[in-house]
């Protein structure tokens, strides 16, 4: 498992410095790997981190399909789909229940797999 830190601040304090990030696996096929990465992080921001290959064309802005993956286990564990995220799910095609934009999923403390799709 390979894990992903999340640098602390200088101004943090010495008992900040010394308690970890707290971390979650997340799954990511088709490769099959597992991570270790920050719980609160998007899924964008944590797959863009451990080297996944994810395209995001608005910036994480929720305006484009570019970042849309499934989330097979663990969808509990994300944060809520917000109104902008949903509104561009329900103009997509191939969406299903399991379907978020990578952009705007944060992940909770439980673990989770994510489906890369392929880009075209």
């Amino acid at each position: 498992m390979t894990a992903l830190t999340t640098p602390t601040p200088a101004s943090a304090s010495a008992s900040a410095a010394a308690t970890p990030a707290t971390l979650t696996a997340m799954t990511v096929l088709p490769s099959g790997k597992t991570y270790e990465v920050p719980v609160g992080t998007s899924l964008l921001q944590a797959l863009l981190a451990v080297g996944e290959a994810i395209v995001s064309k608005c910036g994480g802005k929720a305006q484009c399909e570019s970042c849309h993956v499934f989330v097979t286990a663990g969808r509990k564990s994300l944060s809520k789909i917000q109104r902008a995220e949903n509104e561009k799910l329900d103009g997509m095609v191939g969406v299903s229940s399991q379907s978020r934009l990578a952009c705007q999923a944060l992940l909770g403390s439980e673990p989770v797999t994510v489906q890369l799709l392929s880009s075209t």
